[in-house]
């Protein structure tokens, strides 16, 4: 790249790199996710279902980097659906799952976040992007009690 030599690696060798240079290097054709790390139209239906099970309080633990994936994913149908409209299906249903997916996950957040209690035990299914959703709101709860009852607010 430029100036810079990157290696020396084998095509087909797996490396670990940070996400954001691992991200230029495919969109420059240099690199390819593995497998296991796209997100699929079938992977994001098990999450939904998994996601709308009946008297589920609990938030169902996502891999780290989902949210990147679901991003990476709605562009790639979206890019799809332009050279092809019968894609546009696909983009759709995607686009539909993950508002009900993100729609359900902050629902789930406010109310632990609302409720004061902090455990290790519930958040620690939450993505680093959740985890600051919930800090958020916390606080914003937090201060809202206090300005209404005048003194720290506990519980």
């Amino acid at each position: 790249m430029g100036d810079r030599v990157m290696g020396p690696y084998r095509q087909g060798q797996e490396v670990e790199l940070p996400l954001w240079i691992t991200t230029h290097f495919v969109q420059m054709g240099y690199a390819k996710f593995r497998d296991e790390d796209q997100l699929t139209l079938n992977t994001l239906s098990t999450t939904h279902y998994k996601e709308t099970l009946p008297g589920s309080r609990q938030v169902p633990k996502l891999p780290r980097i989902f949210y990147f994936q679901l991003r990476r994913l709605l562009k790639e149908l979206k890019s799809q659906e332009a050279k092809d409209r019968a894609k546009g299906r696909d983009l759709d249903k995607a686009v539909s799952l993950a508002q009900d997916i993100v729609n359900i996950r902050v629902k789930k957040i406010a109310s632990l976040s609302a409720s004061g209690e902090q455990t290790t035990e519930l958040t620690s299914n939450l993505t680093a992007e959740e985890l600051a959703l919930y800090q958020n709101i916390r606080e914003s709860v937090e201060k809202w009690k206090k300005d209404i009852l005048g003194r720290e607010a506990t519980g």
